[in-house]
């Protein structure tokens, strides 16, 4: 009865931990387009290590929602549709040392629902020059949010999913799940991401991680 447990135990090695803390900065240039830039440090998804990343875009909002159904501090979300393009130059340092470039061009959907819900569907073709090579992934994520308001406390607690499907397996070989808050330091420009993933990996060699992330988010908005 004592052994048993120990095989079991020596067969599945616990499940790497990894923080991941960033920064996103939105400049909004009118009622239809923004700038965003990030960086920040990051789980890899096809290396059993992380990686830094500094990405930079542009995005064009059609057709916004009415004020009285949402108060979120992100002007991208006030908005049905948002299309978007961008670069990404990333490093991964470690057991192997990797270059990326990325450009990014993606179509995002929001949908309100009953009890001022928000629905996001966020479709993103990724093409890749990765070292020498190049190859493209699409993404998938769903993500539902409920801004809610604690005294003077502003919050929006967040549960997301998304699935990434590779050029070269093809086949959906990565898989998110996160759950989080965001906190809304001030009343228009800086919040505060606090969300726990879970990433299932088909193709690498730790297939599960747990990552617990810190974004700080800054926006710099338009005087009205």
């Amino acid at each position: 009865m004592l052994i048993v447990p120990s095989a079991i135990h020596a067969q599945n090695p616990p499940t790497p931990f990894e923080f991941d803390p960033g920064v996103t900065v939105a400049v909004e240039l009118n009622k239809t387009a923004r700038l965003d830039f990030a960086t920040g440090r990051e789980k890899n998804e096809d290396l059993a290590s992380s990686r830094w990343r500094l990405a930079g875009g542009v995005s064009f909002r059609i057709k916004p929602f009415r004020k009285t159904l949402l108060d979120l501090i992100d002007t991208d979300k006030q908005h049905r549709w948002v299309f978007g393009v961008g670069y990404e130059f990333s490093r991964t340092s470690g057991s192997q040392d990797r270059i990326e470039h990325r450009v990014l061009l993606e179509g995002t959907f929001r949908y309100t629902l009953p009890g001022r819900f928000l629905l996001t569907n966020r479709n993103r073709f990724e093409l890749r020059w990765v070292d020498n090579g190049f190859h493209m992934r699409y993404r998938n994520k769903l993500m539902l949010e409920r801004p809610i308001k604690l005294n003077r406390l502003k919050l929006t607690p967040i549960v997301t999913a998304e699935a990434i499907w590779d050029q070269r397996y093809t086949n959906w070989n990565t898989f998110k799940y996160i759950g989080g808050v965001q906190f809304r330091l001030t009343r228009r420009t800086v919040s505060v991401d606090l969300l726990y993933e879970r990433q299932h990996c088909v193709i690498c060699s730790d297939p599960n991680t747990n990552i617990f992330g810190v974004t700080f988010n800054i926006f710099f908005r338009r005087k009205k």
